[in-house]
């Protein structure tokens, strides 16, 4: 019976995680078409301008949008509607929620339209303040974009409530209305604005306003559309808020990292802010599809067990789904870096984008591949003391390895500039995951240690043929003349890689690819 009850629950999360990697992917591929267009209109002065201006609206998009609202939220929702079958107390709570949100956002985003230029010159180096011209556009694209985040966070609000009633579909896929409201605007002519870059800062604010509204019009239609209320006070909201504390407080320690390298980059010469946002959004790729994804359908699943006690089953379940993110990250850490100069070249290598910008995002990109790993990994666990209502180890674990960056970045930068900052990076999230795993036997729910030592063996020496495919086949796109052979030769370097760590992995009777291997075949049928 427990076997069978293992085998829905494993089921149900992939289920989940596949259609929000689906919608994920659409919205991302949207992105990439973004950001090659970005790269190729766009000189470094305007590119780096829009990525210091993008970095807070989209803090709070990572913040919210993938963190601490839906694991605060979501396992109080669903004990509420567990103990009122009536559902009045699950809607209380929707209802107070709302009310206490969207009087915190408005007068947050008021204050930081107020307060973005004294927010920017703490945040920014003090040598990119000295670029008069870089600094002002900035400061404009900045208060542009800042209203993206009332609608962000209201969207990510949305989001939880569809979670939490088992509906992914709609929450990933409303993100690529995002990009393609990016995209549009970054190829309306310039003219069209009054200074040139506006456009692309109007396109982040009008894409929440249409992401924030989808998921509204869904809720509407499921009859799970929240209201104002004046009732905002109770014991689940209580919960709600108490949980949300340290889990914002772990989750935004992870996402200021991306502050400090904001700092310390932009001090670091004309285009470093801009070869660290491509390559993290090419880490953000793989990242999403997979840990992102599976996290979020994981944290509905493991909340309920918790709720039931059932102890072996959250245990079987965390341990499976561990297992499924190092199984597809570790082949994307392995593509990343060694094909990380054909990727860079076959998507970015035209117009204002040159040969030393190649060679400047490709070094970042290899080093961010080793931190994929880390990171997917971290957030695939993070779920499991969410669910048990442990929001204080995330926060915990996420301050050291903060501390340990701030720490780090500034002395490795001495010796190796930009990649001694992502290099720091790398490092900080590695002792993060070593803390989340440590912890786990005492605050969590211990995994086999033996049983996930055989089965990541495995997983690596998959990943390790598949490596030597990728470096022995990479020089092809890097030595060919046209574009169009380039991303001929790298699309056939890429599947054969994919056909590699396939058959590696179902020679070495690796459970989890048996497990998706069933799932298409089960897929296809139907």
């Amino acid at each position: 019976m427990e076997a069978s009850g293992l085998k829905e629950d494993r089921k149900k999360v992939f289920k989940r995680a596949f259609f929000m990697a689906g919608g994920t992917l659409t919205s991302r591929v949207l992105g990439l078409f973004r950001d090659m267009a970005l790269a190729a209109l766009f000189d470094r002065t305007i590119t780096d301008a829009w990525s210091a201006a993008f970095r807070l609206p989209n803090l709070f998009r990572r913040l919210f949008g993938e963190g601490a609202l839906s694991v605060s939220f979501i396992p109080v929702f669903i004990e509420s509607q567990a103990l009122d079958t009536s559902g009045t107390r699950a809607r209380n709570l929707l209802n107070a929620i709302y009310t206490l949100l969207l009087i915190t956002l408005g007068a947050f985003t008021l204050w930081g339209l107020g307060s973005m230029e004294s927010l920017l010159k703490i945040l920014l180096a003090d040598n990119y303040l000295l670029d008069l011209e870089k600094w002002n556009l900035t400061v404009r694209m900045a208060r542009i974009m800042f209203g993206f985040v009332f609608f962000v966070c209201s969207y990510a609000y949305f989001m939880a409530i569809l979670n939490a009633l088992g509906s992914f579909a709609w929450p990933a896929l409303a993100p690529a209305l995002l990009n393609i409201s990016m995209l549009v605007f970054t190829f309306l002519p310039p003219e069209w604005f009054p200074q040139m870059g506006d456009g692309l800062a109007w396109g982040v604010l009008v894409g929440g306003v249409l992401q924030a509204t989808l998921l509204w019009w869904v809720l509407r239609e499921r009859g799970y559309l929240p209201r104002l209320t004046g009732n905002i006070w109770s014991r689940d909201v209580q919960q709600v808020l108490k949980n949300m504390l340290p889990g914002l407080l772990g989750a935004g320690l992870l996402q200021l990292a991306t502050l400090v390298n904001l700092h310390f980059a932009s001090g670091l010469g004309e285009g470093a802010l801009s070869y660290v946002y491509w390559a993290d959004r090419l880490l953000e790729l793989p990242l999403s599809l997979v840990a992102v994804s599976i996290g979020a359908a994981l944290l509905p699943t493991l909340s309920d067990l918790a709720q039931r006690n059932n102890r072996a089953q959250f245990q079987s379940v965390l341990q499976e789904h561990f297992l499924m993110n190092l199984f597809l990250a570790w082949p994307a850490a392995v593509g990343l870096y060694f094909l990380a100069q054909p990727i860079v070249e076959v998507l970015f290598y035209r117009g204002h984008f040159s040969l030393n910008d190649v060679l400047a995002t490709a070094d970042v990109l290899k080093v961010y591949a080793g931190s994929l790993l880390m990171v997917s990994s971290v957030r695939v666990l993070i779920p499991s003391y969410y669910a048990v209502k442990n929001t204080w180890i995330p926060a915990g674990t996420s301050l050291v390895g903060l501390a340990l960056h701030i720490v780090m970045a500034p002395l490795w930068i001495r010796s190796y500039g930009l990649r001694g900052l992502v290099l720091s990076g790398l490092v900080a999230s590695a002792v993060q995951l070593v803390l989340v795993l440590l912890l786990m036997n005492r605050y969590a729910i211990a995994m086999n240690v033996q049983k996930m030592a055989k089965e990541f063996s495995k997983i690596l020496l998959a990943g390790l043929l598949m490596a030597i495919a990728a470096l022995s086949m990479g020089e092809w796109v890097t030595s060919a003349e046209s574009s169009l052979i380039k991303t001929l030769l790298l699309a056939l370097i890429i599947g054969v890689c994919v056909l590699v760590y396939a058959f590696a992995a179902l020679k070495l009777k690796i459970e989890q690819a048996g497990f998706l291997l069933d799932y298409l075949k089960r897929k296809k049928k139907t």
